[in-house]
Parts: structure tokens; sequence; C-alpha cells
């Protein structure tokens, strides 16, 4: 997927991994069948991504309330990148500040979700409901304890209406 990467460099585009990628950056490894990928973007500009793209199938964006998704899955290999477009609002631009870099051991040097806000976007995708999810929270948690930014941390569950989800991980771990 590293073409892709490159491609949202090439056209300026600002992005980081999450999900289940960016997790193995912090010690939490799972197999996944895609890469998630968050960029700032407008869904009506997603055609500048599809036109550098050639040798991939491309899902055109669907749009929910405060995202769109597209999928973009090479024709040579089948990987697959689900591209989650945010427009940059004030909590997607403190999130895109805070990524942080990182060597993964397929795609080489890529830019991550913050530790933090890896959690926080997966206690938020659980909907309090996924044990996998969850348990891949606290697993974060347990294993970088000593590094996580916990006013941070606690303050943006807080604004995103996870904090019980939060607490919840905390007491387990």
């Amino acid at each position: 997927m590293r073409e892709v990467f490159d491609v949202l460099d090439a056209l300026d585009i600002p992005w980081f991994v999450t999900g289940s990628e960016a997790a193995a950056c912090y010690g939490v490894l799972r197999q996944t069948f895609d890469t998630d990928v968050v960029i700032h973007l407008r869904p009506p500009e997603f055609e500048r991504i599809a036109r550098a793209l050639p040798g991939f199938a491309i899902a055109q964006p669907i749009e929910f309330e405060d995202f769109a998704m597209a999928s973009v899955v090479s024709k040579q290999t089948a990987g697959k990148v689900d591209l989650i477009l945010r427009e940059p609002s004030p909590h997607a631009r403190r999130v895109m500040d805070r990524r942080q870099p990182c060597e993964h051991r397929e795609f080489g040097r890529i830019w991550v979700a913050s530790l933090e806000d890896l959690v926080v976007a997966k206690l938020e995708w659980s909907e309090g409901v996924s044990e996998l999810q969850l348990r891949d929270c606290g697993q974060l948690l347990r294993i970088n304890g000593s590094s996580v930014d916990w006013p941070y941390l606690d303050a943006t569950a807080a604004e995103r209406g996870v904090a019980a989800l939060l607490a919840k991980v905390r007491s387990a771990t």
C-alpha cells in the first residue's frame, strides 16, 4: 500500500493510518484484511486520488454524517485501503497534528494516529459493543501505559462521548 501513501504525499493530502495497522506500531498485532487511512479531503475532491491510482479499482466515497468512506484495491496485489475522508474540523486538525511517524514492518515509514487518538477512535468505532475493539484498547493501554498522555486521552474521550467506555477499559487493565 506504499503506492497509496506516496500518491497522497505527492498530492499534498494529509494522511495517517489508523485501526489495526496503526495498533501494530504500538505493539498490538492482529490480522487485518485492509488498511484504514484517514485523509483531509472533501468527497468532491476525491477524483484527484482516483486519477492518480490507475492500477487500482476505486469505490467512490459514500458520505456519512461527519465523514465519507472510499476504497481503493490494488489490481496487482488485491491489497485494500479504506480511505476515511474527513473535513478538517478543529478536532480532525488536532488529530492530524498529533499523528506520529512509525517504521511499519510492511509499509516502511508511515504516519499513524497518536496512541491516544487511536484509542478514542477505536472506542468510538466499537460503540461499546465490539469486544474486539475494546480488547485492542485495553492492550494498547496496558502495553503503552507509561507513555500515555492521560490528561489528553481523558479530555478527548469526554469530548467525543466515550469517557464511560474509556473508564470501563481502564478498570479492566
